[in-house]
């Protein structure tokens, strides 16, 4: 707990709590804070971006709102990108199934943050759409499965065949063929 108590000093946050009056905020504790936020912004977003926000003498607010026009100013094009970019993505320009799965999830993210409805069953239907024919077998599966798999089930259908190819091993669940 004492470490606890002494980030709290640090920062100078304190329980107000049983006092009648709101911790006093001077210029100096003010102009703190916001150069921890400021870093804070500045430690989490691209290189370019920052490059893009960075100017001397600013505020955390006045470099949030500067982020926030750059992501709504272009919000429009930007979904259109993604569309595009999640549409046209193949498992050919992967080294890996998991590298695939793994930007089908980042792109979909990027998609519902700029406001699209981005559901697990169309990146399930979005990755097994462009797997290739040597995933022929498996996507034909999972996209005619009675009830679709969720993503990071048919991910995992997905890895598992991979490995099965890469051993010469046939998957368990596929059904036998006579």
């Amino acid at each position: 707990m004492q470490k606890q108590d002494s980030q709290l000093t640090f920062y100078e946050v304190t329980d107000s709590a049983g006092s009648s009056k709101a911790p006093e905020i001077t210029s100096e504790l003010w102009s703190c804070q916001d150069a921890i936020v400021l870093q804070w912004i500045y430690a989490t977003i691209s290189k370019d971006l920052l490059n893009t926000i960075l100017e001397t003498d600013t505020t955390a607010k006045k470099t949030w709102d500067r982020l926030k026009s750059i992501f709504h100013d272009n919000q429009g094009s930007r979904t259109v990108a993604l569309e595009q970019k999640f549409t046209n993505l193949k498992l050919a320009n992967f080294t890996n199934v998991s590298s695939y799965c793994q930007e089908v999830k980042m792109l979909a993210n990027q998609m519902k943050n700029v406001g699209l409805d981005v559901t697990d069953q169309r990146m399930v239907l979005q990755m097994v759409a462009e797997l290739g024919d040597s995933y022929e077998t498996i996507g034909t599966y999972i996209s005619q499965s009675e009830k679709l798999p969720k993503f990071y089930e048919a991910r995992s259908k997905l890895i598992l065949e991979e490995t099965c190819k890469n051993r010469n091993l046939r998957p368990k669940f596929y059904p036998k063929v006579h």
